[in-house]
């Protein structure tokens, strides 16, 4: 008997499966991110963490996916560093604060190219 297999690699999640693998992968990543901070620093409450948190999620998020951007913020820190409903609605209003103030954008283009530039030199030297 031949063994059957199942090439999946055409087959991408979408709707809640997507934002679910998001959601995974940006949680590996900041709890990697979290790793090289001090103990005593405290992530919970520091806006910078949080700035830099809804900049993550805003590169990372394509429009056409659909995925409200802040519900998943608050997401990403009710289950990092279980919030409860008093600190979630603490949290929206800064992430609102950021968002009226243009804090939160999306990095430059140019950034990105002269990035990937430096690699493709880095990986040919």
């Amino acid at each position: 008997m031949s063994e059957s297999r199942l090439d999946t690699s055409l087959i991408s999640p979408k709707n809640v499966l997507k934002k679910q693998q998001l959601l995974q992968d940006l949680l590996v990543h900041l709890r990697a991110k979290i790793q090289e901070y001090p103990a005593t620093h405290n992530l919970k409450g520091c806006n910078e963490f949080l700035l830099y948190v809804t900049k993550v999620v805003e590169n990372s998020v394509v429009k056409k996916q659909k995925i409200d951007k802040k519900q998943l913020v608050l997401d990403v820190f009710k289950i990092l560093f279980n919030l409860q409903p008093p600190e979630l609605l603490v949290l929206d209003a800064s992430i609102e604060f950021l968002h009226s103030n243009g804090l939160i954008s999306k990095v430059k283009v140019v950034k990105k190219a002269k990035a990937w530039f430096l690699k493709k030199l880095n990986y040919l030297c």
